[in-house]
């Protein structure tokens, strides 16, 4: 696409607006005729959609021509006083848009020759981005490839948009744009207090996300539980809001093994609201004498410690609801202001609780109908308050049945297991309460922020890649999609344009 000149009495040549009055003239022509021959709506659809691409490209190419070459004279200067000198020629910069591929060529500014380019005329004048690819085709391209494979998002891109680039762009698009979600997702806005539910929760999770070989050297293992292989862990960490729900142990049980039960009588569960999330690899930090990698889990909860910092309430009461990891107890109440630290009420998630009964139930009873009564049973009694009786009545069977090998170990790994959480379980308090006990959210977002896009088949991540593509996936899954596409781009404009005064003067197209 070249550069429209101007002619002698400073009019801009207008062969391309009339190659698109002309155009559109045709397609009213068309769409009548198609009409009239009674043509089927999916073929109408189909061919309508590469007019209306080629109408559009047409007419951005118009819009482009339109900003002339950029030529502000041979010399222009700043106002720091610093002269900068135009190009010999104009340089070509390719420009990727939603409508087409174009070749945006115009005069730059610098200091002198093969010196940086201080100054682009052009650019400054459209507010273009500085990569390859215009803001609304980087937006428009996340909408694919945060749901699917680069190779499925080239292919839907191609399809819809009716562009081919290479998998490396889309990479290298998805990169930019992740780590303008990270600086969005480190300065969010708390939520309007009014909009909070009665309760501040804070949750987190870890998930492993499988990389490259190069890259599992870089990334060491923080926690000792974590397993090895080809995966390192990301933490997620969710800080949300929900009002009270009252519930008795008897509900919960027969939520747990999905019993039909009655409850029109009861309230509808609230719903949690205002949920921020992140998830965070390792990283290297400069901590001032010498850089320094911290662990996912510090990363993740100091991020959710600012979020906490922002909205939790003098009075509200702030829960901490998690697995029995101790790495992440630990990481949670380093990461907290001490006095915000002291506020948290720790909560075992029951799911796990669960699955610790179901693991001594199997070492005992074979048949699934026992399992299933001695599982029923402990449970409504941990949540009934009784943890210490249930773990000395596991160790008194176990001695009176003889246990031996995997099964004995089983029961002696959850009597351990509860006895160090038994201050995290007095769901009985805690459904008085009307406090949640299970992590449905966090454990939700492990699935549906990772899983879901970082395992599949084959896949294997570098951190640079899946850093940025989680911080994206982190906002698409939010209410905030639409706000950080806009933010993002008043952000880079006020830093990127630091001489567009040296425009004002600057028309090459007057109305």
């Amino acid at each position: 696409m070249s550069i429209a000149k101007k002619s002698e009495t400073g009019k801009v040549n207008s062969f391309t607006a009339k190659s698109l009055v002309d155009m559109a003239g045709k397609m009213d022509e068309w769409i009548r005729m198609a009409a009239a021959k009674g043509r089927a709506f999916h073929e109408f659809e189909s061919e309508w959609h590469e007019m209306i691409h080629r109408m559009a490209n047409l007419g951005t190419g118009l819009f482009i021509s339109l900003q002339g070459d950029g030529d502000l004279g041979e010399t222009v200067t700043t106002d720091e006083g610093v002269t900068l000198h135009r190009s010999a020629e104009p340089v070509n910069r390719p420009f990727q848009t939603v409508f087409g591929l174009f070749q945006i060529q115009a005069y730059v500014y610098a200091r002198g020759p093969k010196k940086k380019i201080e100054l682009r005329p052009v650019d400054a004048r459209m507010q273009l981005p500085p990569g390859y690819a215009s803001y609304l085709f980087e937006e428009f391209s996340q909408c694919f490839c945060v749901e699917q494979a680069f190779d499925h998002s080239l292919d839907g891109i191609a399809r819809v948009m009716r562009q081919t680039l290479s998998k490396e762009t889309l990479e290298r698009i998805n990169q930019r744009v992740g780590w303008q979600a990270e600086e969005y997702l480190d300065e969010l806005v708390a939520p309007p207090a009014e909009k909070e539910g009665e309760l501040m929760i804070l949750t987190g999770d870890g998930k492993g996300v499988p990389l490259v070989k190069p890259d599992l050297a870089r990334v060491p293992i923080f926690d000792p539980a974590e397993r090895r292989g080809n995966r390192r862990m990301a933490t997620l960490a969710c800080v949300y809001s929900v009002d009270r729900y009252q519930r008795t142990p008897a509900d919960i049980v027969a939520a747990l093994f999905r019993d039909v039960k009655d409850s029109t009588d009861r309230p509808p569960r609230p719903i949690p609201v205002t949920k921020q999330l992140t998830a965070r690899f390792a990283r290297e930090r400069d901590l001032g004498t010498r850089p320094e990698m911290i662990s996912g889990q510090i990363e993740a909860f100091s991020w959710a410690s600012q979020r906490i910092r922002d909205r939790l309430q003098p009075k509200q009461p702030l829960i901490g609801l998690m697995d029995g990891s101790p790495s992440q107890w630990d990481a949670m109440h380093a990461s907290l202001d001490p006095d915000v630290s002291l506020r948290v009420l720790e909560i075992l998630d029951i799911l796990h609780v669960s699955q610790c009964v179901w693991k001594a139930a199997k070492a005992f009873h074979s048949h699934r109908g026992h399992q299933e009564a001695f599982a029923r049973e402990r449970l409504e009694r941990i949540l009934s308050g009784d943890v210490k009786g249930v773990v000395i009545g596991l160790r008194r069977m176990a001695t009176v049945h003889e246990l031996k090998g995997k099964a004995a170990t089983e029961v002696q790994t959850v009597c351990g297991y509860f006895t160090n959480n038994a201050s995290r379980m007095k769901y009985h308090e805690y459904l008085a309460a009307g406090y949640p006990i299970a992590t449905g959210v966090i454990e939700g977002a492990c699935r549906h922020l990772v899983k879901d896009r970082m395992e599949r088949s084959g896949m294997r991540w570098s951190i640079e890649g899946a850093q940025p593509m989680l911080h994206i996936r982190a906002i698409h899954q939010s209410p905030n999609r639409d706000d950080f596409y806009d933010v993002r781009i008043k952000t880079e404009l006020k830093s990127l344009y630091p001489h567009k005064s040296l425009i004002k003067n600057y028309n090459p197209c007057p109305a």
